[in-house]
């Protein structure tokens, strides 16, 4: 439970520790705020490091701190951040979802602090990069005409800055090298002078792989947030209608989790289907790596990901994905190796390609053995805090 706090009366043990700089955190109220920074800060307790969490959003007007899994998490404005920051107790910076409040509180009040900051998405996009969700009404193009003039100008406009600013000591973690070079700095018209790709962690000790047995091609699963259209949900649905013109259909199992404000509209078309399942609601971390055990295919096409943590997840349980060759898809993904990828705006090519695994047992076990492989070569906990720690002892 969070309490309110006098900032300027905190007291710390030692001075040799790191703060995480975000947007949002894990509260037992609310477990799928920014889990992934989570993970990572779980793995560099681990390791040693001693890490507070401040948590900057206008929502929180009074200081106030609680702790998650034995993480200390202080929440507040950019004042409360100042406060926190003029203990000169940090040793560095580790930004994620960052924004100009953040950056300013630590000019006027450790300028020699160095930084180092996660670019994970929407941070550094320019409006129509997400030009799917804005196709509803009149009124939702409307507002984000809106806000193009106000946050996305002013948000890219500090971002171009930043990128190249000599006034700090800052370090930029880019997930994908395609998202580096194609969105975050050409959106904001600038390189990142200083900047590495290391891509999320995904915790291979616990979606952990076992082979599969040939009859789990049969066994289709989604789990998807349905916040945005970006996730292609809808894609996955039509794959679905398709399939059941096709003779095999009912041989076929698929299993629906998420929710979002999209979820029942998408879903409504594929309810009545005796072989499908639907589950609205968000499910845990636990919860996701028993379901990858019972099934053996994942199915993630997307219109725009710097990633796609969900099926990096599902790829260390060996599951093969189906997703899209699109955006930063294909670094963590190839095609016919360690998944399927199809075309964009296609959800027959979906179709397609579980048909082929239902009909080729051999490239279903061939393509999860190697799934699992890749990607924990690519993203494994050893591999990627490895990277991160070296950073940031650095």
């Amino acid at each position: 439970m969070e309490q309110s706090i006098n900032l300027n009366e905190l007291t710390f043990n030692d001075k040799d520790r790191y703060v995480i700089i975000t947007n949002a955190y894990p509260h037992e109220k609310q477990l799928y705020r920014n889990g992934f920074i989570h993970r990572r800060v779980k793995a560099y307790l681990a390791e040693g490091l001693k890490v507070d969490v401040f948590v900057l959003h206008p929502a929180y007007k009074k200081a106030e701190k609680y702790s998650y899994e034995d993480v200390p998490v202080y929440r507040g404005t950019e004042q409360h951040l100042r406060m926190f920051l003029n203990h000169k107790v940090h040793k560095k910076a580790l930004i994620h979802f960052v924004n100009s409040k953040m950056v300013q509180a630590i000019k006027e009040t450790s300028t020699d602090l160095p930084i180092i900051t996660w670019i994970h998405g929407f941070e550094t996009e320019a409006w129509h990069r997400r030009w799917f969700n804005f196709l509803e009404s009149p009124e939702s193009l409307r507002k984000i005409l809106e806000m193009a003039d106000d946050y996305y100008v002013a948000q890219l406009s500090f971002m171009n800055w930043f990128y190249q600013t000599n006034e700090l000591d800052t370090t930029f973690v880019h997930i994908s090298k395609w998202f580096k070079e194609h969105i975050a700095e050409c959106d904001a018209r600038a390189e990142s002078k200083n900047s590495v790709i290391i891509p999320n962690v995904i915790d291979d000790n616990l979606f952990t792989f076992i082979e599969k047995p040939v009859d789990m091609r049969t066994k289709v699963l989604s789990i998807r947030p349905y916040a945005s259209r970006k996730y292609a949900n809808d894609l996955s649905v039509k794959a679905v209608l398709e399939l059941s013109k096709r003779p095999y259909f009912n041989k076929l199992e698929f299993a629906f989790y998420g929710d979002g404000k999209l979820f029942d509209q998408t879903v409504e078309p594929i309810r009545n289907f005796a072989n499908v399942t639907i589950h609205k609601g968000f499910i845990s971390q636990e919860q996701i790596a028993a379901l990858h055990k019972e099934y053996g295919i994942f199915l993630c096409p997307t219109r725009l990901d710097s990633q796609g943590v969900s099926m990096c997840e599902a790829m260390s349980s060996g599951l093969v994905p189906i997703s899209t060759d699109i955006t930063a898809i294909p670094e963590f993904v190839k095609h016919d190796v360690s998944g399927l990828l199809t075309k964009p705006e296609s959800p027959i090519e979906i179709a397609d390609a579980i048909e082929r695994l239902y009909y080729n047992s051999d490239v279903f076990l061939r393509v999860s053995i190697q799934a699992s492989q890749s990607i924990r070569d690519k993203c494994a906990v050893d591999v990627v805090i490895k990277r991160e720690l070296e950073i940031i002892q650095g």
